[in-house]
C-alpha cells in the first residue's frame, strides 16, 4: 500500500514538472505573427513579420493578443492531454468538470443548453378575474340545506 502512494506521489510531482515547463507555439493564420506560450499565458517567444507592422497599433494589438490566445488555448490542451495519460481519463474528466472543458473540447463539441419552450415564445397575458368583494364573510358556513 505504501509503494503505491508513493508512485502516485511521483507521479503527481513528475507531472507538476511536466505542466510548469508546458508551452506551445502557435502561428498566426495570416502569418505574421508566431507566439511560444506556457498553460498560465506567460509569452515565452513572440515573432512578428515586418509586414505586421505596416498595418498600425491597433492590428498588431489585436492579431497579437489573438495568437497569444491561441498559443495559451494550445498549451492548456497539451495539459489535460499530459493530465490525462497520468492520471487517466477518468481523474481527467473529473477535473474538466471542476475546471471546464479544454479549449479544443469547447470549439469542437460545444455543450449548449437547449432552449427551452418558455424561452421561445412570450407567454400569452390573459386579464386577471376581477376580485368580487363579498359582504358575507360567514355565505361559507350557512347551512347548504337551506338552499333550493
Amino acid at each position: 500500500m505504501a509503494a503505491v502512494n508513493e508512485d502516485r506521489m511521483q507521479a503527481v510531482e513528475q507531472l507538476q514538472r511536466d505542466l510548469a515547463v508546458t508551452a506551445e507555439t502557435v502561428e498566426h493564420p495570416n502569418g505574421l505573427c508566431m507566439v511560444t506560450a506556457s498553460a498560465k499565458g506567460e509569452i515565452r517567444a513572440l515573432h512578428l513579420h515586418p509586414a505586421l507592422l505596416q498595418l498600425g497599433a491597433r492590428a498588431v494589438g489585436e492579431i497579437v493578443t489573438e495568437t497569444v490566445r491561441l498559443a495559451t488555448n494550445a498549451a492548456v490542451q497539451t495539459s489535460f492531454n499530459k493530465m490525462a495519460l497520468a492520471l487517466g481519463d477518468g481523474m481527467a474528466i473529473d477535473v474538466e468538470s471542476i475546471a471546464g472543458d479544454s479549449p479544443f473540447r469547447s470549439k469542437w463539441n460545444p455543450v449548449v443548453p437547449p432552449k427551452s419552450a418558455a424561452e421561445a415564445a412570450p407567454a400569452e397575458r390573459r386579464p386577471r378575474a376581477p376580485i368580487v368583494e363579498d359582504p358575507d364573510e360567514d355565505a361559507f358556513f350557512e347551512n347548504p340545506f337551506g338552499r333550493r
